[in-house]
C-alpha cells in the first residue's frame, strides 16, 4: 500500500475525459489511438465511446461509455476532485474495473481489442464535417461495429460521483 495520496481538483469535463482515458489505458488501448478518442471528448465531438470483441465478424463483448454533455452543462459544480473513495489517481473504480474486465476477457478468449465512436447529433448531421473528423479520432467514416453474435446480457454501471457519464457492458460470451 502507498503512503501517498493522489489529489486532483480540476474541471467536470477533463474528469470525463480522464474516464475514458484509464478505460482505454486499463483495456489495453494503445497511446496513439487513445489520445486521439480523448481529444475527441475533450472537444465535445463524441457522445459516446466504445470498445469491443468480436469473433467471426460478429460482436461478442462491448464496454461503452455514453456522455450527457447537458447533464455537465446543468452542473452546479465545475470543479471536480477525486479524492473520493476507490479512484485511482483520475480513474474511478467503475472505469478501472471495466477497462481491467476488457482486457482480461480479451486476452483470455484470444480476441484483439477495438474501438468506435459515436459523434454528437450536430456532427453527425454534417457529413463534410464529421467524415473529417472521423480521421482526427481515429476512425473509418460511414464504419461501424458488427452486429451481435446473440443478444448481449447488458449491465449499466452509472458513475456515482460524475453523473454526466455512463458505463455499459454488455456480453454475449
Amino acid at each position: 500500500m502507498s503512503p501517498y495520496t493522489y489529489t486532483y481538483t480540476y474541471t467536470r469535463a477533463q474528469a470525463l475525459v480522464d474516464q475514458i482515458d484509464v478505460l482505454f489505458s486499463e483495456a489495453g488501448i494503445n497511446e496513439g489511438p487513445r489520445q486521439k478518442v480523448c481529444n475527441g471528448v475533450t472537444q465535445r465531438w463524441v457522445e459516446g465511446v466504445g470498445l469491443y470483441l468480436q469473433r467471426d465478424d460478429k460482436m461478442v463483448y462491448e464496454i461503452e461509455a455514453s456522455i450527457t454533455w447537458t447533464a455537465l452543462a446543468d452542473s452546479a459544480e465545475l470543479s471536480f476532485s477525486t479524492d473520493l473513495p476507490g479512484w485511482e489517481r483520475k480513474g474511478s473504480p467503475e472505469a478501472v474495473i471495466l477497462g481491467r474486465r476488457f482486457a482480461a476477457t480479451a486476452a483470455s478468449e484470444r480476441l484483439i481489442p477495438r474501438y468506435w465512436v459515436r459523434f454528437t447529433k450536430l456532427i453527425r448531421n454534417n457529413p463534410a464535417r464529421h467524415k473529417a473528423l472521423c480521421v482526427e479520432v481515429g476512425v473509418v467514416f460511414g464504419g461501424s461495429p458488427p452486429s451481435w453474435k446473440k443478444t448481449p446480457v447488458t449491465r449499466s454501471l452509472p458513475l456515482q460521483d460524475l453523473g454526466e457519464i455512463n458505463l455499459s457492458e454488455r456480453s454475449a460470451l
